[in-house]
């Protein structure tokens, strides 16, 4: 059984060392949907109209390694670069100081510049690109190195290693500034921010003149808000200059920095001088001291399980579409190089489906587009409900009562509708009669003309006494009736001629 364990443990040890480099395509990565041409969130988006900022505008990258920290910068409208997104660093390999040799393991330190060339959209570790190991400084110091890269899988070894979900917007950034126009983008790798409390801090560091040149150029950046102009000569970083030839180990030019540049860093730079000043005094030689890479991510992990997490922004938060399927090594879980390689082969004996990532702000995004597509759904539905109201079909137990359609009332307010009035209609009127008959409907008697005859035969009997005449117009109140009495117009009296009115 021991020598079994021995036997599995150099197995391992043999294995990674095969896997010493970000060299050797051994992972495995399972393909997202669309990775390459994988948009930038809808939230990320939306950031950049705030700051009216194009996606397709030049971008810049810095790196702190001490701080485990990314950057990425764009240019406004002014070419003015504004930070616009931050990623935290998955993993990055050895300690503070530059790389030197190939198989140190060593993460690079310097500015370095990374053109579309450079960009890898099919390798092992999800996406990645190369950083450009060795620049001209590392040459003229003969060092040694290759493919170093920022990419994906969250494991390193030499390299800045991220999460696939953070690559896959960083890789985003990147392919759109090409399409927008831009030749190459600089890429800063700093080992720590380089403010005055910091610089005091590692200034017993046998890479603090290193750092000292690298600062410069930091400044300039903070001063300008622009990526400095970058040449090698006499084996050391010069900036912003406008003329003269450049060799890596020859000697420099004469310095043909603006003096409006000269004279805002030299403002810069006294604040700074004060600052450190009394850092230095806060912090002694001996109170900072750098740890192996094993130390390190020991520590690390011992502050994960105890629930410590460090307070960093990370603008990749994604999670998976279909959430049934398998999580592979490009998912945010793999926290180091030996679970990713542990995943890849536990993939090879069994291929999971792929798995397309999405971000939650763009999740929200479409969730509110539905929601609003609903409202407005709604919203024309009652539209057309105002206008036309459904018919209810009729009773079929209870007859429809139709009432009568009204006239529609005339506006009488106009001087001229007094020559368009017509007289009003009287209401049908019923002559008084003793007879009951008469009051029937005509089409109810038998014979009416023979009826009326025989009322007027009994009008003219001298039998029946006539009765006192009344008034023109006027009835006795006994034999006022009911309802109106019809009488026959009276004929028409000529007037004599001269009374014409």
């Amino acid at each position: 059984m021991v020598a079994k364990r021995i036997g599995m443990g150099l197995a391992m040890v043999l294995a990674l060392g095969a896997l010493a480099g970000c060299t050797q395509d051994t992972l495995e990565i399972v393909a997202v949907n669309n990775r390459v041409e994988h948009p930038l969130p809808a939230k990320m988006q939306q950031k950049l109209r705030k700051l009216n900022i194009s996606t397709s505008s030049p971008i810049m990258m810095r790196i702190f390694k001490e701080e485990e920290v990314m950057e990425i910068w764009k240019a406004d409208v002014n070419n003015r670069y504004q930070l616009v997104a931050t990623y935290p660093i998955c993993a990055w390999s050895g300690q503070l100081g530059p790389k030197k040799k190939e198989g140190d393991r060593q993460a690079p330190e310097g500015f370095y510049t990374v053109a579309p060339g450079q960009m890898n959209p099919n390798s092992s570790y999800y996406l990645s690109f190369n950083i450009g190991y060795p620049n001209k400084y590392d040459r003229a110091y003969g060092r040694s190195g290759s493919n170093l890269m920022v990419h994906g899988a969250c494991s390193s070894s030499g390299c800045y290693s991220m999460s696939d979900a953070a690559v896959l917007q960083i890789y985003a950034f990147a392919r759109d500034s090409f399409r927008g126009g831009q030749k190459a983008f600089q890429i800063q790798a700093f080992p720590f921010r380089m403010t005055a409390d910091n610089m005091a801090k590692h200034r017993s560091s046998e890479h603090f003149p290193f750092w000292q040149n690298l600062k410069t150029g930091y400044d300039y950046f903070e001063i300008t808000k622009r990526p400095p102009e970058v040449e090698v000569c006499e084996k050391k970083y010069v900036f912003n200059q406008t003329g003269g030839r450049f060799s890596a180990a020859g000697k420099c030019p004469a310095d043909s920095t603006p003096q409006a540049l000269l004279s805002a860093y030299a403002s810069y730079d006294k604040t700074y001088q004060t600052e450190f000043a009394k850092a230095s005094a806060k912090w002694g030689p001996n109170d900072w001291k750098d740890v192996a890479e094993f130390d390190r991510k020991a520590q690390e992990r011992l502050e994960r399980r105890m629930g410590k997490k460090k307070n960093i922004p990370n603008d990749a938060e994604y999670v998976l579409v279909d959430p049934s399927a398998k999580l592979t090594p490009t998912s945010d879980t793999v926290t180091s190089y030996s679970a990713a390689y542990a995943k890849v082969e536990a993939i090879k004996n069994n291929e999971p489906p792929k798995v397309e990532y999405i971000s939650v702000a763009e999740l929200e995004a479409r969730k509110k587009a539905a929601d609003a597509k609903r409202k407005e759904e709604e919203r024309l539905a009652k539209a057309q409900g105002r206008v036309k109201a459904p018919i209810p079909e009729p009773n079929p137990i209870k007859p429809v009562m139709q009432a009568a359609a009204q006239p529609a009332a005339q506006d009488d307010t106009s001087v001229w509708s007094f020559f368009r009035r017509k007289p009003p209609q009287s209401a049908p009127t019923q002559q008084a009669s003793a007879d009951p008959a008469a009051a029937m409907p005509q089409a109810a008697t038998a014979s009416a003309p023979a009826e009326k005859a025989a009322r007027a035969a009994t009008a003219k009997s001298p039998a029946v006494a006539p009765k006192p005449a009344t008034p023109a117009g006027q009835l006795a109140s006994a034999e006022q009736p009911t309802a109106p009495l019809q009488t026959a117009p009276a004929p028409e009296q000529k007037k004599p001629f001269w009374k014409v009115w």
